[in-house]
């Protein structure tokens, strides 16, 4: 899958901007959670700011293209994750 987003992802910054509805939904589900695993971080258009993030994203094309001050980006595949992940998490689909 990375070198899918390495190929198409290139300019997604520039083009496609963060809805302000999805944002919401993403600041609910997360509720009171200081911590924010953000697997399949993409650019980080949705990352909270008021929160410690820690971003895993396979392409490269997209971590370059997140912004100055943007949590830290680990190239990384979900498959790689440790197993179970011995994290609170909270589910929720947009």
């Amino acid at each position: 899958m990375p070198a899918v987003y390495d190929r198409i992802g290139t300019g997604y910054a520039r083009r496609r901007r963060p809805d302000p509805r999805i944002a919401r939904i993403i600041a609910d589900a997360l509720g009171d959670a200081a911590t924010v695993l953000n697997v399949g971080a993409g650019s980080g258009s949705y990352e909270p700011a008021d929160r410690v993030v820690v971003a895993v994203e396979p392409s490269v094309a997209m971590i370059r293209q997140r912004p100055l001050g943007a949590a830290p980006a680990v190239q990384a595949v979900a498959a790689a994750l440790p197993d179970p992940m011995r994290v609170s998490t909270r589910r929720w689909r947009c």
